[in-house]
């Protein structure tokens, strides 16, 4: 029989007080609700979806208390044990993913650009003023032009440029590269 009173196959007996009425009320039924709940609701936490795994261990965990519960009482202790669970679940879940730093996160991008990091760090500013260039892609503003040989990431000023037209550099400031249509 599935809902074998768990307070039985314990031997819990009736003067423990509060903690025998809880157990009498559980049954293996309940309790393994509970138990595939949880770990549907963890699965949620280690793994997004679209939340069928939360949904659903949320459900189970309801199941499980209505089905193992005698009492109101009962039913709230053993929903304040499941709460309590579950934020421990969930903290050392956040530990595990958040708490290496930002270095090791698998969630957050730790690569930065720097100055030196880019193919115009090698490039005097002044050396581009006035150089003449192609598009090689459309500039809306932005986009990638062929200029004195060398393939840049350049912001249009004023007017679209489409792919293939001519184009001027007007101004430099770090690595931003303003061009013009010529």
């Amino acid at each position: 029989m599935l809902f074998i009173n768990l307070a039985q196959a314990a031997s819990v007996s009736s003067e423990a007080g509060f903690f025998s009425e809880w157990l009498a009320g559980l049954n293996i039924g309940g309790v393994i609700l509970l138990l595939v709940g949880i770990a549907l609701i963890v699965v949620e936490m280690l793994i997004p979806g679209f939340g069928i795994a939360g949904l659903s261990g949320s459900a189970a965990v309801v199941a499980g208390l209505i089905v193992s519960s005698n009492s109101f009482g009962a039913a709230m202790f053993s929903l304040a044990i499941v709460v309590l669970v579950l934020c421990l679940a969930a903290l050392i879940v956040f530990k595990v993913v958040f708490g290496k730093g930002r270095r090791s996160s698998k969630l957050v991008l730790s690569d930065s650009i720097t100055g030196g990091s880019t193919d115009i760090s090698a490039i005097d500013p002044a050396e581009l003023l006035g150089k003449e260039g192609v598009a090689l892609t459309a500039l809306r503003p932005s986009g990638i032009a062929m200029v004195d040989g060398k393939r840049l990431d350049v912001l249009a000023e004023g007017e679209f440029i489409a792919k293939g037209e001519a184009l001027r550099v007007e101004s430099v400031q770090g690595i931003r590269i303003s061009v013009v249509k010529k």
